[in-house]
């Protein structure tokens, strides 16, 4: 591996593939997945190529999401990507502060999450209002834009965003501009999580 490289840290493959489709995965898509580089009955490496993690996630999509549309399976990886994130020791500190500060706040500080998981992601942020921004990252992390997507949708939701849309333009094959909105979340609705009324029109698989 080279310094310029860009590789992917062992805490996001971990969030991914041992905590969030732990249950979900066969046997099948395990063993291809070993011969993809990622052996999940032995230690992680300590961080992989990001060609290996688009493979790894192709893998997962067309095993764990077998017959749905592609743009649908990835919304559905970064949302499970973005709970299984918040469960790890590092996310559930992380958790209690982003929920204070609310999803505007989160947002413009997202490039700093991304760094903490990979060592070259770039966000740039355009303020459209209180409850709605342009993100700009310069690698969506896989080959499809919605698997960014969904785990900034899902990572809104979590900080008290309701009925939140994330919708990815753009998109040049590396990176693209994210348009996100949300509203305020109703007192009681906060209390709860839930997603039938945010989102509506994501990609859901």
């Amino acid at each position: 591996m080279t310094s310029s490289e860009k590789l992917v840290f062992t805490q996001t493959v971990e969030a991914l593939f041992v905590r969030a489709l732990e249950n979900r995965l066969t046997p099948a898509c395990r063993e291809h997945l070993r011969r993809a580089g990622l052996d999940l009955d032995q230690k992680l490496e300590r961080s992989y190529t990001l060609e290996q993690w688009k493979e790894f996630l192709r893998i997962a999509a067309g095993h764990v999401y077998g017959g749905v549309p592609a743009e649908a399976a990835y919304y559905s990886l970064g949302e499970r990507f973005m709970d299984a994130y918040f469960g790890t020791f590092f996310g559930r500190a992380l958790l209690g502060v982003v929920r204070l500060a609310g999803p505007r706040r989160m947002l413009l500080r997202s490039g700093m999450g991304f760094r903490a998981g990979n060592n070259f992601s770039v966000v740039e942020i355009v303020e459209r209002g209180p409850t709605s921004l342009e993100l700009r990252m310069n690698d969506v992390l896989a080959d499809m834009p919605t698997f960014a997507a969904g785990l900034l949708a899902r990572a809104v939701e979590l900080c008290g965003g309701w009925r939140v849309v994330s919708i990815p333009e753009e998109f040049d094959g590396t990176a693209a501009t994210f348009h996100i909105r949300w509203a305020e979340a109703p007192a009681e609705a906060a209390l709860t999580a839930t997603d039938d009324d945010s989102g509506a029109s994501r990609p859901r698989a």
